[in-house]
């Protein structure tokens, strides 16, 4: 997915490397977070920051490997944004870097019923991608991978 080579990180296709780049970008915008990649392909939890004020700072950035099997412990999303059951159980393996058709395959459930879930709890939480998911439940999450 991510290496490094020569002292440069490097994307292993044109997907990764936009994930990446934006979550930089949005670094210079205040610390961002995001999952670069799909669990079940050895994805990357990315926390990034600006180093300084200016719009061309520095950006230090955090990778740490997010694999199936990681634990998410997330607050009670239900009492705090309204988010139902089936939505919190869908936000949580986003947040554990899965995507839909993985939820969806895992669940025996339907790609339209977890695209729905993900849809209402976005507008619930007051997001629209799963970068800004990351950074708006970042104080209220536990990760821990299993060693």
């Amino acid at each position: 997915m991510i290496s490094i080579r020569d002292g440069a990180l490097v994307a292993r296709d044109r997907r990764t490397l936009a994930e990446l780049t934006l979550i930089i970008a949005e670094a210079s915008l205040g610390a961002r977070v995001g999952v670069v990649g799909a669990a079940s392909e050895g994805a990357l939890l990315v926390e990034a920051f600006a180093l300084g004020e200016e719009a061309d700072s520095p950006v230090a950035m955090v990778l740490r490997d997010v694999r199936a099997d990681v634990e998410v412990g997330c607050a009670d999303l239900e009492s705090m944004f309204g988010v139902t059951p089936g939505e919190h159980l869908v936000i949580v393996e986003l947040l554990k870097g899965r995507s839909s058709r993985e939820i969806a395959d895992a669940s025996a459930k339907s790609i339209l019923t977890i695209r729905t879930h993900v849809k209402r709890a976005y507008g619930k939480i007051g997001v629209k991608t799963r970068g800004q998911l990351f950074a708006k439940l970042l104080p209220y999450l536990s990760i821990r991978s299993p060693r």
